[in-house]
């Protein structure tokens, strides 16, 4: 068993912080980029870019959480999660749940994949580039999900909890685990 909890440490939390800043830079570059070279884009000056793109991802966030809270409930067959405010961040948990390594990739990446593929439509159809603004400040939020991945991938996890306090991956099953999928 280890534990990952990213917001008890100020100094890695804020390098973290600047680590997501650095992605969502080169998000705007990169989404500019291949924007340009399948479509007209209708641009809007640097300010308004910044400011419809932090409203825009302020109503994001909501639904980001809201996509975590639903496949939260789905996977644990109906219990409900608990929210945290930590750092001005509304965070979705669900103490005392075990879920499997698939599960735990599926709750997620599940924003990152719906968000992504209905922002990547609605510019299809409406290409402003304060759209790019909010996917960029999208991914850029998801590299916090992301992080929590990682012990997703070690071969020797076998259950994820997601606590308050931090992730703790288990690598034998907890006793309450041992007798739910017996």
């Amino acid at each position: 068993m280890f534990k990952v909890n990213l917001l008890s440490n100020k100094k890695a939390f804020e390098r973290f912080v600047l680590l997501q800043f650095t992605i969502v830079m080169m998000c705007i570059l990169i989404f500019y980029k291949v924007a340009y070279t399948y479509t007209h884009i209708i641009e809007q000056n640097i300010l308004l870019n910044v400011v419809y793109g932090i409203v825009g991802f302020s109503i994001l966030y909501f639904i980001h959480e809201f996509i975590h809270n639903m496949m939260f409930r789905l996977l644990s067959k109906g219990q409900k999660p608990a929210y945290q405010l930590q750092y001005g961040l509304l965070t979705t948990h669900m103490p005392n749940v075990y879920f499997k390594k698939w599960q735990y990739l599926t709750i997620m990446l599940a924003p990152l994949v719906i968000i992504t593929l209905i922002l990547f439509i609605v510019f299809s159809n409406f290409a402003f580039s304060s759209i790019i603004f909010m996917m960029s400040f999208h991914v850029g939020y998801c590299v916090f999900d992301l992080y929590f991945l990682k012990g997703v991938f070690n071969s020797e996890v076998k259950y994820i909890e997601d606590t308050t306090e931090g992730i703790v991956y288990y690598t034998q099953a907890p006793m309450q685990v041992q007798t739910d999928f017996k």
